[in-house]
């Protein structure tokens, strides 16, 4: 009985986190829509360092409403600097200038490697251990990706520039969530998203002001819904986004968390028809099925699933043997 009852916490706390990881991938997947929309009104460098610093300062301010510590004498800087290095400024500074020099369905395909990259560099540096059956979720992860994004196999042939870019901005911010992980062991998830996203952003807009000074002025003919588009990204899909994340992070590591963000490409598409009228394929929800069965893989889904079957059954074998 205590062995079902254990079985039973354990499938309410893993139930906890798919709604708090699909919650945030449905956050990020409607944010790459509403992107889209942004920088039609505003520079991308200039926009991403606006957006994320208006997310980092909310984030203080939530911290300061709630009344949470924000100041420790224990702070790692230097893992903090380089994780802001990593997983701010070179993952966004890359994916932007990538993304001017490669197509949008290479680089959504090289970013669907995201989880299968840092699921590798996790196992190399034995930061977790993968079954084979998980790793195969990883896989069947991404080939749902390229399903779901390529239409026409001669839209992804060829290796530029761009697409290097792009691969670096993903490889850097797969080491940056090793670095979270180590400061969050004593830091607040929720403290240390703060400091990253603001520190980040900070140098980035002083980039930005150096280079493109004039940029933000685009900030003054925006139309009230761009402002709310604005704010939705800032503040939910980036603040409240990024926070679940890291948490997530903490709570369940690196590469069992990175498999989570497959999920994105399925409401990005979403997104992509609802809001930008965008053609639905059957390609592609076919490739949708084939993300989230390589989620539930990936996670672990399906072996816990066969172990709480055998828990249940095991009571009735031993009356039945007895």
């Amino acid at each position: 009985m205590m062995v079902i009852a254990s079985a039973n916490r354990r499938r309410n706390i893993v139930l906890k986190i798919y709604g708090i990881m699909a919650f945030t991938m449905f956050l990020w997947g409607i944010n790459l829509a509403l992107l889209k929309l942004l920088v039609l009104d505003i520079p991308p460098i200039v926009m991403q360092g606006t957006r994320i610093f208006v997310a980092g300062i909310s984030l203080f301010l939530i911290l300061l409403i709630m009344k949470k510590k924000i100041i420790y004498k224990e702070m790692p800087w230097k893992l903090v600097l380089l994780a802001t290095l990593l997983g701010v400024i070179g993952h966004h500074s890359l994916l932007a200038a990538g993304l001017q020099q490669t197509t949008a369905i290479k680089s959504s395909l090289i970013l669907g490697l995201a989880p299968l990259i840092t699921a590798i560099i996790a196992v190399a540096t034995r930061s977790t251990s993968l079954t084979k059956l998980r790793f195969f979720g990883f896989v069947i992860g991404f080939i749902g990706i390229s399903v779901a994004v390529v239409e026409d196999a001669s839209a992804i042939s060829g290796f530029g520039l761009g697409d290097g870019l792009v691969l670096g901005s993903i490889i850097v911010q797969a080491f940056s969530f090793f670095v979270i992980r180590q400061i969050t062991l004593t830091i607040p998830p929720l403290v240390l998203t703060a400091y990253l996203l603001t520190i980040g952003s900070f140098i980035m807009l002083l980039y930005s002001l150096v280079v493109m000074p004039e940029s933000f002025a685009a900030f003054t003919t925006l139309q009230p819904i761009m402002w709310g588009i604005f704010l939705f990204s800032s503040i939910l899909a980036t603040a409240v986004g990024h926070s679940l994340y890291n948490s997530m992070i903490k709570k369940i590591g690196t590469a069992e968390t990175a498999i989570f963000t497959n999920l994105s490409t399925i409401f990005a598409l979403i997104g992509a028809v609802v809001i930008l009228g965008e053609p639905l394929h059957a390609s592609q929800i076919f490739g949708c099925l084939l993300i989230i069965v390589g989620v539930l893989i990936g996670t672990g889904g399906i072996e816990e699933w066969i172990r709480a079957r055998k828990l249940k059954n095991q009571p009735q074998e031993q009356y039945e043997g007895s």
